[in-house]
């Protein structure tokens, strides 16, 4: 089965300035002869939204969010003292979607599975949220169903699978009906206000999902619940997923998505949840949904999600020296 294209836009860029590495100078087209770190894989696919009764355009996040990254700055991050500059990320391309809902979530697995077994951390860039479906299903299987989960998201996600139409509002429920994730090492962050039912939240409660609302992350701190979070979910020997859906960042921030709420986290507290992500030693996979160019706003939305991605990467960065 063919899982990965080449992706329309390429990153990379030789580096002109030897003063000035760019991050768009170390995200490589193709594998190279060196151990790679971290994967990116693009999922342009927002059929789940559409059934879902979302809006159309999530589909063209993976090339804006390239597009964004290869505008982007540089490889040092000047607040925390962090340079990537010797990072070795490769861009895999993205899945070769179909119409076909299950097929596509297939593909998916199979090449997230495929970095995994490489030992490379993937990115993966949705796409609508049920794209989890597909990332979640590869690290479970992966570590024989033994995993912990963190969705940051405005909403849970966890609608019930009727008459088997799956939206980008089912993939947790999903993933916990085929029994590959556990309520105990699932958490949800970020939901808020009247946006989720109370039906799902007692589902949740009955399953032994941790919940952490808004107003209490920001009233404890990201880096209090982020890292409560990470122990909840994690351990030695069980890998975490960490899956961001930019709806839990406020519309004023993030016009750019799916299902955007006035309410919600700033670029600041995200990009931090994104970078104590990548410095945890449990987290092996990350992805980032709901992204909708089409209703972005001077490429807003695109440009955080690719600060998202760097914030990621610098926290992977860190991991490295202190390990």
């Amino acid at each position: 089965m063919n899982l990965l294209q080449k992706a329309s836009i390429q990153i990379y860029e030789i580096q002109q300035d030897q003063n000035d590495m760019r991050i768009k100078n170390i995200i490589m087209p193709d594998p190279t002869d060196k151990s790679i770190d971290i994967g990116i894989i693009g999922v342009p696919f927002d059929k789940g939204v559409i059934l879902g009764g979302g809006r159309a355009g999530a589909s063209l996040a993976p090339d804006a969010v390239r597009e964004a990254l290869r505008r982007y700055g540089t490889t040092y991050d000047i607040e925390r003292k962090i340079d990537i500059s010797d990072l070795h990320v490769v861009d895999f391309g993205d899945v070769m979607v179909t119409e076909d809902i299950k097929e596509t979530h297939k593909k998916i697995t199979g090449a997230v599975h495929s970095l995994l077994s490489k030992g490379i951390i993937p990115i993966v860039i949705g796409g609508g949220h049920d794209i989890s479906i597909g990332t979640g299903r590869a690290l479970s299987q992966f570590n024989n169903r033994d995993i912990g989960v963190i969705n940051i998201d405005a909403h849970f996600d966890v609608r019930e699978v009727r008459d088997g139409k799956v939206t980008s509002g089912t993939p947790f429920r999903k993933l916990m009906d085929m029994e590959l994730i556990n309520g105990s090492n699932f958490i949800e962050i970020g939901a808020h206000d009247n946006l989720n039912s109370k039906i799902y939240y007692d589902y949740l409660l009955s399953n032994n999902v941790s919940i952490f609302p808004l107003t209490e992350i920001i009233s404890k701190g990201i880096p209090k619940i982020m890292n409560k979070a990470l122990k909840i979910a994690g351990s030695e020997h069980r890998p975490v997923f960490v899956s961001i859906d930019i709806d839990s960042v406020a519309q004023c921030y993030a016009p750019g998505s799916s299902a955007p709420d006035s309410q919600g986290f700033d670029p600041r507290q995200i990009r931090e949840m994104a970078f104590l992500a990548g410095a945890s030693r449990s987290v092996k996979l990350l992805d980032i949904v709901e992204i909708n160019p089409e209703f972005d706003v001077d490429n807003r939305t695109s440009r955080l999600g690719a600060s998202i991605i760097i914030s990621f990467m610098n926290g992977f960065k860190r991991r490295r020296i202190t390990k």
